[in-house]
């Protein structure tokens, strides 16, 4: 005899969700996801001894003469491995034969109605599986109309499929949506996965259903993904049109605060207080500003493109705190009534390595600053700073009190100085090792000369640099004119900042 179950069957969780089972009571709610390929209706309890592994035992009113007898059925049920057992409702069924139903693990329902009637309806259904299927793809797709977001998309998966855990997941692996253990998936689980499409009909994400051990068919969950699909994609291009027009409406309202009052009338008639208040930011009292910049100075996509999925992994991360988009980045500012900027400082380099960007990102933060008019000020600071963090590995942050004369540097075009540097210096950019050449020579400009302080901030031996020193002077470089060393260390600034 095949003990094994046609993975056509349904499940005993499918039949309590949209089945016969849906209108008994459950006396425990473990061990749902056997598959039931038959019901067998018994009115003596030695006919539970000839039944099939994974029958769905009905009770006869004839049977159940007393608690007694339903127990007693309920151990022959688990001897033949059955995969539940319905009993007519009794005076006395309670705690004693649910405690005796979780030991057995076997999941026992009770029927107030007739039972030979439940046994006729549990057969039509198991008969017919995909009658059941259709009416969970109905469901499904009904309840999927009427959510408007990713997570209540989700929860309808999560809570109406049964023997299903559901997520949205992004390319990277993060768990966007939805059940995180679904990213980890488990011993005998079997996984459906579908792509979703984002605004611009490319795939963004994927969503992933982890059907574990006897679950429904994976064609059928696999439908109902789809369903889910539309309304994903919905949700997303919704987000993210109220993100571009937040975004555009938070920017326009930073530029009244951060325009003087005497050409304040050109933006705006609201009063600041009143913009800010609009937009839930608090602009009062001491505040540290800090601006972001993408981590590379290469040529990409510009910050208008970027805004929606840097400020949605801003908010991931840091809350409510404001981000707005600004012509070369993004602005916030951080309370700091007890607090310095070093302190910001760890926080936000942390949080910007934790981040999901779409992109790297580097950030300047400013010095504390009283009121709107020390914001102002603050701000700009920060903006400077970035300047100086970018071409810098990703979450890097510069203080603005730091800078120094490095401040003259953050606001050279360093992009254009680098174009101009691989002319100039295309000789010996050409050989092979021109990374570690262009980072040794920088180093060496940095110390005025001294290779012994640039072997000890490049951790290699004096003897090292010196080396390096005749290969570069060997590709045509005089490293010891006056009158060309400034435009040499401008040169080796540009390339080193910008080289990946």
């Amino acid at each position: 005899m095949n003990r094994t179950p046609s993975t056509q069957a349904l499940t005993v969780d499918a039949l309590v969700h949209y089945g016969p089972l849906a209108n008994t009571r459950a006396l425990i709610d473990d061990h749902f996801d056997q598959l039931v390929p038959h019901v067998s209706l018994v009115s003596e309890l030695d006919q539970i001894r000839s039944c099939a592994p994974h029958t769905a035992v009905v009770l006869h009113q004839s049977l159940t003469h007393g608690v007694w007898a339903v127990e007693s059925a309920m151990r022959l049920a688990w001897e033949r491995a059955a995969a539940c057992v319905v009993t007519p409702a009794l005076p006395g069924i309670g705690e004693s034969t649910a405690h005796l139903a979780q030991r057995l693990r076997t999941p026992v329902f009770v029927v107030d109605g007739d039972s030979a009637q439940c046994a006729l309806d549990l057969a039509a259904a198991i008969t017919n599986p995909d009658a059941l299927r259709a009416k969970l793809l109905a469901r499904c797709a009904v309840l999927f109309s009427e959510r408007s977001g990713a997570r209540a998309i989700l929860g309808v998966i999560n809570t109406e499929v049964p023997g299903v855990s559901a997520a949205l997941v992004s390319g990277d692996g993060q768990v966007l949506a939805g059940r995180s253990t679904v990213a980890r998936s488990g011993a005998g689980s079997r996984q459906v996965r579908v792509e979703v499409p984002g605004p611009d009909g490319q795939p963004w994400a994927s969503l992933v259903a982890e059907v574990a051990g006897a679950g429904p068919l994976l064609d059928t969950v696999r439908t109902i993904l789809r369903l889910a699909c539309v309304p994903l994609a919905a949700a997303v291009t919704q987000q993210r049109l109220e993100l571009v027009h937040n975004s555009a409406r938070a920017g326009a309202a930073l530029d009244v605060l951060l325009t003087d009052g005497s050409r304040r009338v050109a933006y705006s008639r609201d009063a600041p207080d009143d913009v800010a208040s609009e937009l839930g930011w608090q602009v009062d009292g001491r505040h540290i500003g800090v601006f972001l910049r993408v981590a590379t100075s290469e040529a990409g996509p510009d910050v208008e493109t970027l805004t929606p999925g840097v400020v949605s992994a801003w908010q991931r991360e840091f809350g409510d705190r404001p981000l707005v988009p600004r012509s070369g980045g993004w602005a916030s500012w951080w309370p700091a009534e007890s607090r310095a900027a070093g302190d910001v400082s760890g926080e936000l380099g942390l949080g910007l390595v934790r981040m999901r960007s779409p992109v790297g990102l580097v950030a300047g933060i400013g010095e504390p600053a009283e009121q709107l008019a020390g914001l102002r000020e603050s701000l700009a600071q920060a903006e400077l700073a970035s300047a100086a963090a970018q071409g810098s590995t990703a979450g890097h942050v510069e203080l603005f009190a730091e800078l120094g004369e490095r401040l003259v540097l953050a606001c050279l075009p360093v992009a254009e100085l680098a174009r101009s540097a691989e002319v100039a210096l295309a000789d010996l950019l050409a050989a092979s090792d021109h990374r570690t050449l262009v980072t040794t020579l920088a180093a060496v400009l940095d110390h005025g000369g001294s290779t012994g302080q640039a072997a000890a901030q490049l951790g290699v031996h004096r003897n090292t640099v010196l080396g390096r020193l005749e290969r570069i002077r060997a590709h045509g470089i005089d490293v010891d004119r006056p009158d060309r060393r400034l435009a040499l260390h401008l040169a080796a600034y540009a390339l080193a900042t910008r080289a990946p």
